[in-house]
Order: C-alpha cells, then sequence, then structure tokens
C-alpha cells in the first residue's frame, strides 16, 4: 500500500472511532477498539453491555452500506465505515427494554437482510433481520446519566417488586410525585427520565417508604435542611 493509501487507511479507521465516541455514543473499550480495528471477516453481531457492533463484507465495489431499525420506524439510517480490511463496520447504542432487534440493511440503495442474524417475516410480510438481545445486555448503569436531549435519567438497581420514587429540589421532596417504574424485562431496576429546571442540585431514592442517596451517584452534599443529598452534575 502507497503513503496515501495508508494514510486514509488510518484517517478512515480515526473517523469510525471518533464518530462511534461523538455520534453513537459507545464506550470504546478496549475489546470494542480491538474488533472494530482487527475484524477481517464479517461474523454475527457483538452485543455489549451498552453498544452493538455490527459487520458487513460487500461484493467487491460495494461504495455505501446502512442500517434502520424497526423500533426507529425505519426512519433513521446509520452508515457503516470500512476499517482497514475492507469490511463495514457499525456501532450503536444498545436500545433498552428490547428482547428483540428487528432491522434491515440497505447496501447501495437496495433494502436487504443480515446474513449474519436469522430472518423472519413482519407484520406487513416483510423479511425482517432479527437480532435477540441477551437478558444480562441492555442493562442501563445506575446513577444518574444526562441524556442528549438534554433531560436526566435516574437509574436505581434494587430487589424486585419494590416501591421506588424520586425526591428532590426540583418536585418540593414530595415522594408521591415522582414514582420510579420498574423496569419490564429486567427485575430490580428502576428507570426515569426527567427534563429538570436548570437550578436542580440536590435528589434523594424513596425505596418502600425509606430515603437514601444514589448509590451510583459518587457525589452528595448537604442540602438546604442540613441533610445529605446526592448532587445533579
Amino acid at each position: 500500500m502507497t503513503h496515501t493509501g495508508l494514510h486514509r487507511a488510518f484517517l478512515a479507521v480515526l473517523y469510525l472511532i471518533i464518530g462511534i465516541l461523538t455520534v453513537h455514543g459507545a464506550s470504546l473499550d478496549t475489546e470494542l477498539h480491538h474488533r472494530i480495528v482487527n475484524t477481517s471477516s464479517s461474523s454475527e453481531p457483538f452485543v455489549g453491555r451498552d453498544v452493538i457492533l455490527l459487520s458487513y463484507e460487500g461484493t467487491p465495489g460495494t461504495q455505501v452500506v446502512s442500517l434502520a431499525m424497526e423500533h426507529e420506524l425505519y426512519r433513521e439510517f446509520h452508515t457503516f465505515e470500512k476499517n482497514k480490511h475492507g469490511i463495514f463496520i457499525l456501532a450503536l447504542p444498545l436500545p433498552e427494554n428490547l428482547e428483540e432487534i428487528h432491522y434491515r440493511l440497505v447496501v447501495d440503495g437496495l433494502w436487504t437482510t443480515d446474513p449474519n442474524v436469522p430472518s423472519k417475516f413482519d407484520g406487513r410480510g416483510v423479511l425482517v433481520s432479527v437480532l435477540k438481545v441477551p437478558s444480562d445486555s441492555g442493562i442501563p448503569a445506575p446513577g444518574i446519566k444526562r441524556m442528549p436531549d438534554g433531560s436526566v435519567r435516574f437509574v436505581y438497581v434494587g430487589t424486585p417488586n419494590s416501591r421506588v420514587a424520586l425526591v428532590g429540589d426540583f418536585n418540593r421532596w414530595d415522594p408521591y410525585l415522582t414514582p420510579i417504574p420498574e423496569s419490564p424485562i429486567h427485575p430490580g431496576v428502576y428507570v426515569t427520565t426527567l427534563r429538570l429546571p436548570p437550578d436542580s442540585q440536590y435528589y434523594r431514592f424513596v425505596v418502600n417508604g425509606r430515603e437514601l442517596t444514589d448509590p451510583g451517584n459518587p457525589y452528595s452534599a448537604r442540602n438546604g435542611w442540613g441533610e445529605e443529598a446526592s448532587l445533579v452534575r
């Protein structure tokens, strides 16, 4: 390969890595990085805790490979990037609360299925690819997370069938205003996403009538009443 070719290959891999971090929000750990750079043949998707890594090996001359998913109503097109081996690679955040992901590929403008996973006909009679999500994947990390749209996600992990609520300076510390539902597919995982006022600072969970700071959030302080509370950061 010429110097120019090597430079382009390096930039392609770098662009892929940056795109995964900034656009898709997938966590780039060592294993994921290794798979992105070193995948030399197409294989079944890799499903991690919070990311899916798909691969596609096109025929010579394949230019563009994209993916659209049923739960997004096939309106969003996620474009693969080529790695140094010429394999099309795509990393996506793992959707929450799905046992199966139904999707289709678009290869140079033509709809098709993924040869690396089983296919089935959906309710419209269209053949779709089916990726089964392992039961231990897709569990949101405990604690607090600022979402791309500015909202804040709160996750409490505890005992199934508990009564969990959220209190804070954003709801006047009222334990009845913000109940947190239990995940329908992850027992003991309680998740809610809120748009908070800009001046929100403190919160606590209420579990079966008992208030406690967020065990998944290392930041806490004393609120206006001198009580320890978790910090919204």
